[in-house]
């Protein structure tokens, strides 16, 4: 092969190839500035809902009144329309992220064609100056010199072909590298995609609720007041419906369970702020194994407000899911989720606003399963959570002493040595 075209050929290669990294650095250089943009709306939006949440926080420490709970909901409102807003923005950035993607697969796939192209020309001018051996070159009348140089020539034209591969190995492990990417983007984009679903939902039920309780206070503080009080005396008679049949329930061997301190479960939310603690608290500090003996509270309550992300505790199987406001509004635990870890131990989530999961599903430790609210027996919005010893709990009804069924929909019951102190395990 002549050595001019050989240089040509060369540099035609490499002027391909700055070209076609120019053009690269271009493209990312827009979607560099597309991100920071959007990653500052983000920034800025999450601010406000950081701000909003204060707000929130205030307002449920004050005093109980029909003003405060509609302020509340109009705080619920902002935050969950930045909340929305957030994750619209996460849903366009993936789009574009999956979009310039897609260009550089196709991109990556064009130049290892390219490449597969010059090596076949290279290769072709190979087997064209290998028609005569090196050794019958030198034994030809050419002069020594270009017998010299028909060697260098064949040599540049071999160590080509070894660039060329190289170059074309990075780009396919590139392109594979990519597609693994746009899968995980994709992913991302499903996953973001329902949480808008969610985000949406959410606001629309707190429309409703506003509205709901407007009219069924007619905007009147002392309706409200009433309202308040009969919510209390459903909440009293629910557990002590609750605790007449526990008690009846025959208890379980607790010498097999987990012990405690060993971190075998994670918080279920993202921001941690226990506002009431598992039975009493002296009680909870002396008990041994940490078994709950019918005082106080069945579990612990967390601070969060309405639309919190609730993760699971740990991985296992939901066992059920239920909604108590059905059957006795305002007296259980409304919305509910409950886990089974396989591990002796079984979770609950309760008052919650929307459950993500249903029943025989798995889930993986710290996956979403639905979000925190204000259903059935809770003065404010924030999430009950249980601990239970897995042989004793089960899904029914309550029965009463006269064997008349509870109005409240099937939920958790146990044993009452069947609560374990969360703390414990956390």
């Amino acid at each position: 092969m002549d050595r001019k075209i050989y240089i040509i050929l060369v540099i035609t290669l490499s002027l391909s190839a700055q070209g076609a990294k120019l053009t690269g650095l271009v493209e990312a250089q827009e979607v560099a500035g597309q991100i920071g943009e959007t990653q500052a709306k983000i920034k800025q939006l999450e601010s406000e809902i950081a701000s909003t949440e204060k707000e929130l926080t205030k307002t449920e420490r004050e005093k109980n009144t029909l003003s405060n709970a509609v302020k509340s909901l109009d705080l619920t409102k902002k935050k969950l329309e930045a909340e929305t807003k957030i994750t619209e923005n996460k849903v366009a950035l993936t789009s574009s992220s999956i979009e310039s993607l897609s260009e550089q697969i196709i991109a990556h796939t064009q130049e290892i064609d390219k490449r597969v192209g010059d090596i076949a020309i290279v290769l072709r001018n190979i087997a064209g100056a290998l028609d005569a051996t090196p050794t019958e070159i030198f034994l030809s009348d050419s002069s020594i010199s270009e017998k010299l140089d028909s060697m260098y020539t064949l040599e540049r034209l071999q160590n080509r072909v070894r660039i060329d591969l190289e170059e074309l190995k990075a780009v396919r492990v590139k392109l594979i590298s990519d597609k693994q990417e746009l899968e995980e983007a994709r992913e991302k984009l499903f996953a973001l995609r329902s949480e808008l679903g969610d985000k949406q939902k959410l606001a629309i039920q707190n429309i409703e609720s506003k509205s709901k309780l407007l009219a069924d206070t007619k905007n009147k503080e002392s309706s409200y007041r009433t309202l308040l009080d009969q919510k209390i005396a459903q909440k009293a008679a629910f557990e002590q419906e609750l605790r007449n049949f526990e008690t009846k329930l025959k208890g379980i061997d607790v010498s097999k369970l987990p012990t405690g301190g060993t971190g075998i479960l994670s918080w279920p939310l993202a921001s941690v702020l226990v506002t009431q603690t598992f039975g009493d608290t002296e009680f909870s500090r002396s008990s041994a194994g940490a078994i709950y003996r019918g005082n106080g509270h069945n579990g612990i309550d967390l601070r969060a407000s309405v639309g919190t992300a609730v993760y699971s505790a740990g991985g296992g199987k939901v066992a059920g899911t239920g909604n108590t406001d059905l059957g006795c509004p305002g007296g259980s635990y409304g919305k509910w989720i409950l886990i089974d870890h396989g591990n002796g131990l079984s979770t609950l989530y309760a008052h919650l606003s929307l459950q993500r999961v249903s029943t025989g599903e798995d889930v993986e430790r710290g996956g979403l399963i639905g979000y925190s609210g204000n259903t059935g027996y809770s003065t404010g919005p924030h999430l009950h959570f249980t601990v239970y010893a897995s042989e004793g709990v089960k899904i029914t009804k309550l029965i009463r002493a006269d064997g008349s069924v509870s109005k409240c929909a099937e939920m958790p019951v146990s044993p009452l040595n069947g609560y374990l102190n969360p703390l414990l395990y956390l």
